[in-house]
């Protein structure tokens, strides 16, 4: 049972999980426990799924990746709580954050050893009180933000050694494509255009939360405003980066820090930030903008 519980991978597309409001999985196999929780639940206002076996658990972790908390019985039919929690957690891997809460009829030293190694945020002991029911789900709360804390600064890290890759290639040579001809403004805007729509084309046939990139779309807005001759406030510009104000305005505010944009409070309306490329980075995405004219040109 355990086996084929375990046989199947979890299929389905990656998602960018700040999109998505938490969802909580309830497993255990006392139906009195998990109508409990359903009703807890739905007093707090969450979403939720429940499942009375690790094989049901896993195809409904499969089936909605908003799922990421976990209420697991430490003794359902067939696998070990801790077991499933392992278990869902490496098919969903590292890009989808879940947190752990135990349920158990009994506590004991050996569970709470357990429960460490698996990084539950709470140990609960049945039957279940509704403030200690929901003090774990705020604690599985926290847990998920600081999860997503440090996803966010390993993907600003991996971007600013990216970013100072392609600047060192840029300072260190120029672009046959300059040296060749100076485009129009109009050329340049055209090919930007042109791939402007063609990341919105790709949002018809794949799930956009697929090729979030916040960076990479907050310097293409900001180089049209630029063409364009527009101003552009801090809020504009997280608003086209396609991800949640939140996020958007730490890459702002790291991209800022790392010299690639500028920030000024708007002389006309004091309430607002303006922002726009430097003279550097729009001489960078220029010169980008000119190598793909070019490439495009060949074809």
């Amino acid at each position: 049972m355990a086996s084929q519980a375990l046989a199947a991978p979890l299929h389905g597309a990656p998602v960018t999980l700040e999109h998505l409001t938490p969802a909580v999985l309830v497993v255990d196999d006392d139906r009195e426990c998990v109508s409990l929780c359903a009703r807890m639940l739905e007093d707090l206002n969450y979403r939720h799924h429940c499942a009375t076996s690790a094989r049901q658990a896993l195809e409904l972790l499969s089936r909605d990746p908003a799922i990421q908390i976990l209420l697991v019985d430490m003794q359902i039919p067939a696998m070990d709580g801790c077991v499933l929690i392992e278990e869902a957690r490496a098919r969903v891997g590292g890009g989808r954050p879940l947190a752990a809460v135990m349920l158990t009829e009994k506590l004991s030293t050996d569970l709470a050893i357990k429960g460490l190694h698996v990084e539950a945020v709470d140990l609960l002991c049945k039957p279940l009180g509704f403030d200690a029911y929901s003090g774990a789900l705020r604690r599985a709360m926290r847990y998920l933000g600081a999860r997503r804390e440090i996803a966010d600064g390993a993907s600003m890290t991996n971007f600013s050694q990216q970013l100072a890759r392609l600047v060192s290639v840029l300072e260190g040579k120029t672009l046959d494509t300059r040296a060749d001809v100076q485009l129009t403004d109009k050329e340049i805007s055209a090919t930007l255009r042109a791939i402007i729509a063609s990341r919105a084309l790709r949002n018809r046939f794949f799930p956009s939360q697929m090729f979030a990139d916040p960076a990479w779309d907050i310097l293409l807005d900001l180089t049209r405003a630029k063409l364009d001759g527009q101003q552009v406030s801090v809020s504009s510009v997280c608003i086209a980066a396609s991800v949640p104000m939140s996020t958007a305005l730490r890459w702002v505010r790291q991209m800022t820090e790392a010299g690639l944009l500028r920030r000024w409070t708007d002389p006309k309306d004091r309430r607002r930030d303006l922002i726009a490329l430097t003279d550097t980075t729009a001489a960078h995405m220029r010169d980008y903008l000119a190598a793909v004219h070019g490439m495009l040109s060949k074809l």
